[in-house]
């Protein structure tokens, strides 16, 4: 496939484009300015204004899917995943790109699924004060992406770490994952890539956990 990656620098991103090259994949990364990308005959590495439609159509034209990886470290207010979320949207819909995966956050999203401690105690509790921020962020760049009429899938994922992969991983879809309390990031990779090429995830909130 051909991939457009946004975010591909962070800590996801580059587990991301590091096993779609592994995988034959054409990959457009997309970036800010200066970056540790490695040359690869399968790379192609644009710079961009991520929050300008205008800029990102070059890199999104013709591919088969787009991945949004793009979240915010800070930890006051943000729109960091929203804006970039409705840039990239505009973008899609401008240059008729229509597969998009967006990676979201389960610690939102307290119901089936989970067990009880964790749906009545640990996310409402104790998460949603702690990341309200951020979580306030990704619910509006999920509510954004939904408002398309684009082929999303949007994957809410638990705590990221950077261990190395399992090789597994568990998945549900529209319900959260039991006892989903973490996944590395290599492992969301992994997971992300396959979504891509699954047309059964389209129009459908997919939980991972390790």
């Amino acid at each position: 496939m051909r991939l457009t990656i946004f975010g591909a620098t962070g800590r996801t991103g580059e587990h991301l484009v590091r096993q779609a090259l592994a995988a034959r994949h054409e990959v457009t990364a997309v970036v800010r300015g200066q970056h540790a990308l490695a040359d690869h005959p399968r790379l192609r590495v644009i710079k961009a204004d991520v929050m300008n439609p205008n800029d990102i159509e070059t890199a999104i034209r013709s591919a088969d899917a787009v991945l949004d990886t793009i979240g915010s470290r800070d930890k006051g207010p943000t729109t960091v995943a929203t804006d970039a979320a409705l840039a990239i949207t505009k973008a899609m819909a401008s240059v008729g790109v229509r597969r998009l995966i967006l990676i979201s956050n389960s610690a939102r999203i307290a119901g089936p699924g989970d067990d009880w401690c964790t749906r009545f105690v640990v996310k409402p509790l104790i998460l949603r004060p702690l990341l309200r921020h951020s979580l306030d962020d990704m619910a509006a760049a999920e509510q954004a992406t939904r408002d398309t009429e684009l082929d999303w899938t949007i994957v809410r994922a638990p705590q990221l770490t950077d261990r190395p992969a399992k090789g597994s991983y568990r998945t549900a879809v529209d319900r959260n994952v039991t006892f989903g309390i973490r996944i590395s990031r290599e492992d969301l990779a992994t997971c992300l890539l396959e979504l891509a090429a699954d047309p059964r995830s389209i129009h459908h909130h997919i939980n991972v956990a390790g």
